[in-house]
Formats: C-alpha cells, sequence, structure tokens
C-alpha cells in the first residue's frame, strides 16, 4: 500500500478529499462511515483509526451485533500514521477490488454500495447501511440549502417539467420513504420557473428554489427536463487580447485561443457570440462535475484548423465546440457522466486523453442525466 504523506483535515470534507484521492466511487460515503464510526472524527478505534478497522494495534471495547442484540466485547485495532493513511487503507480493501474480495466501487450508486459493505461483512449492525445512506442524505440537504438559502424570493431563471408522475420532496430521498408533509405529488407535464438548481453530489437528486417564494425543494432529475430560460444571460465584457481575461469564472481568454493570438476572433463576429453561448455550456458542466476541467482545444478559426489536423468544417472553426478532460479523476470517469448528460456531439477522444463535445442541433448541458447525445463518434 503506498504511503500518502498528504494531511488531511479531521473533517467531512477532510475526509472527501483523502476519499477520492485514495480512488473511492463514492467519497461521500466513506464520509459517511466515518462520521459514524468515529463521532464525526472526535472518538477512535486505534491510533488515526476512524473507521473501526481491526488487526494488531491498540485493544480497546466495541459494540458488536450479536445474536439480535449489541453487546460489549474487547478487540484489537489497527493503529495508522495519518487520516489520510487509514482511508487509503479502507478504500484499497473495501471500495476496490482486493484478492478475491469484489469492492463496493461496483455499487452502481451510492446506497446500493452502503448496502453492499453489509453484504460483503464490514459491518455487523443490520441497519448500518440505512444509518450511512441517511447521514449522507442529510449532508447534502445541509450543503444545498446553505448554498441556495438566499435565493428564496428570486425571479425564475429557467422552467422545469415533469417527464412523468413525480414529486417535489424535502429530502433527496425516496418518495415513498417520505411523511405526507414532506412530500407534493405533481402530474406529467407540469412545470414551475426556478430560480436556481443545484445537483447533489454523486446522485441523480438535485435541489430547486422554486420562484417567488414557492419554497425549496428536492427533485429526482431524470423525471424533469428543463424547458428553457426565462431570462438571457447578458454577454460579458471580453478583452479578447488578454488571456488572463475570464470567458466565464472558470474559463479563460488563453484557454479558449490555447495562448496563441492568430486566434482571437475579430471584432464584432459572429464567432465571438458563439464562444460566449458555448463557454456557457462548458461552465454548467464544470459547475455541475464539480471539479477542475482542462482544455486542450476550443476555437480554432481556418487557416490554424486545417494546420494543427482539424477536419474541414470542424466545429471548433465557428467557436460551437471545445475538448476536454479531467485534471484529477479518470477521464474514463468524466465521459460516463457527460455522455448521459450533453444533447450535442459527443466525440470520444479517450485514447487521446480528451472528450470532444459541440452544440449542433442546439446542444447543451442536461442536469442529472437521460440526455442522448445527437451524434457519437470514436476518434
Amino acid at each position: 500500500m503506498a504511503s500518502r504523506s498528504r494531511g488531511y483535515a479531521n473533517t467531512w470534507d477532510g475526509v472527501l478529499q483523502a476519499a477520492r484521492a485514495a480512488g473511492a466511487k463514492y467519497p461521500e460515503l466513506v464520509a459517511a462511515q466515518w462520521a459514524l464510526e468515529s463521532g464525526w472524527g472526535k472518538e477512535t478505534s486505534g491510533k488515526h483509526n476512524y473507521f473501526g478497522l481491526k488487526g494488531a494495534g491498540t485493544s480497546t471495547n466495541t459494540q458488536e451485533f450479536v445474536n439480535g442484540e449489541f453487546v460489549t466485547v474487547r478487540d484489537s485495532f489497527l493503529d495508522f500514521e495519518s487520516l489520510g493513511n487509514c482511508v487509503n487503507y479502507l478504500v484499497e480493501r473495501w471500495y476496490k477490488d482486493w484478492k478475491s474480495h469484489k469492492g463496493v466501487n461496483h455499487a452502481t450508486n451510492r446506497e446500493d454500495a452502503a448496502k453492499l459493505l453489509v453484504v460483503e461483512g464490514y459491518a455487523t449492525d443490520p441497519q448500518y447501511a440505512h444509518k450511512l445512506i441517511k447521514l449522507m442524505n442529510e449532508k447534502a440537504s445541509t450543503n444545498a440549502q446553505s448554498h441556495s438559502e438566499t435565493q428564496e424570493s428570486k425571479p425564475a431563471t429557467m422552467q422545469i417539467e415533469t417527464r412523468q408522475e413525480t414529486a417535489l420532496k424535502k429530502k433527496p430521498e425516496q418518495a415513498s420513504d417520505l411523511g405526507e408533509n414532506d412530500v407534493l405529488h405533481v402530474p406529467a407535464g407540469q412545470k414551475y420557473g426556478v430560480a436556481e438548481l443545484v445537483e447533489v453530489p454523486a446522485d441523480s437528486h438535485a435541489q430547486v428554489v422554486l420562484a417567488h417564494g414557492a419554497g425549496t425543494w428536492f427533485i429526482w432529475q431524470p423525471h424533469w427536463r428543463v424547458v428553457g430560460d426565462t431570462k438571457a444571460e447578458a454577454a460579458p465584457e471580453i478583452d479578447w487580447n488578454d488571456f488572463n481575461a475570464l470567458v466565464t469564472k472558470n474559463l479563460t481568454v488563453g484557454e479558449v485561443l490555447q495562448w496563441d493570438k492568430r486566434r482571437t476572433p475579430p471584432s464584432g463576429s459572429a464567432d465571438r457570440a458563439r464562444i460566449v453561448k458555448t463557454a456557457q455550456e462548458f461552465q454548467k458542466i464544470r459547475d455541475a462535475w464539480g471539479r477542475p476541467l482542462g482544455v486542450t482545444s476550443f476555437y480554432r478559426p481556418e487557416p490554424i484548423n486545417a494546420q494543427v489536423g482539424g477536419v474541414r468544417g470542424s466545429r471548433h472553426v465557428s467557436g460551437e465546440a471545445f475538448d476536454v478532460y479531467p485534471s484529477d479523476k479518470p477521464l474514463d470517469s468524466f465521459y460516463q457522466w457527460i455522455r448521459v448528460r450533453w444533447t450535442g456531439g459527443l466525440g470520444d477522444g479517450r485514447p487521446r486523453g480528451f472528450v470532444h463535445l459541440d452544440t449542433r442541433s442546439g446542444g447543451r448541458f442536461v442536469p442529472g442525466g437521460g440526455a442522448t447525445p445527437y451524434a457519437q463518434w470514436l476518434y
């Protein structure tokens, strides 16, 4: 096992960072285990052992579920150099494949991963998975509420419409698990004005702030679709000669032009407007992905497009395409995530280290999934 020297804070966010670095597919599940097993980092079973991991080390009392009840037993628990080392040990042996054991990274969602931990024998408590799921949902709800608590009185910036009969919910859980006061059932075709939509990390739920004080709710995004903006985004004033100028909050002129002055779009050209519109789709993806995205190509007018080997008629020439990659996550993870959230052209450039996205046929980003690319191909 490789040693991890980076220090991580003994907090939910610190555990999330350590879990991502270790390769956990569901880092929020690792954080929930940390919160449950260590009382939010306050109680360890061994030195820097936040997960009750057993082995030669510190001997202490622990609770085990035996014959239908909890009993106190004495056991030995591993000692670790740091929180990061402890998280890495957990992920290597329980989230990834370990010897003949299949890790919970194979689960299709975080809830199933929590249940698989119990099936694989991680915990004896029959309610262990339920407790972890509750912790994850409560944390997601708190984060989303904190993010949008000042948005309640804002006017609509978009409309959402139900694809099928579904529900607005006060918590990101199945409607059948919630009380009557926490669920509002809505028919297919129902539309709502939305002031803000915030995706729940690693889930298909999103928190929506309904316009004009109609409340804050959670939705299961595959049951809904965005039907259009009700407020046009103003075109920003951009200094195209300044590589450090921002086109969006996470995209610079330098990235759009690949730091090549020859690519500067002519003043007053339609290309500038198209670049900005495409960049706004990039930003939506960046915001929902929640992590940095590197850009390998964006705007490349002729004859530069031909000089770099671009195909004739490429969407890059008109500023309607970008090639990107995640800077700190596997490229395959991003490709599998975006391919169900993009409606335009999708080029699978994973063998070359990027994913191509273009806005042909009105291509756009669809939060939560359920989208199908207009065209797909392999480089």
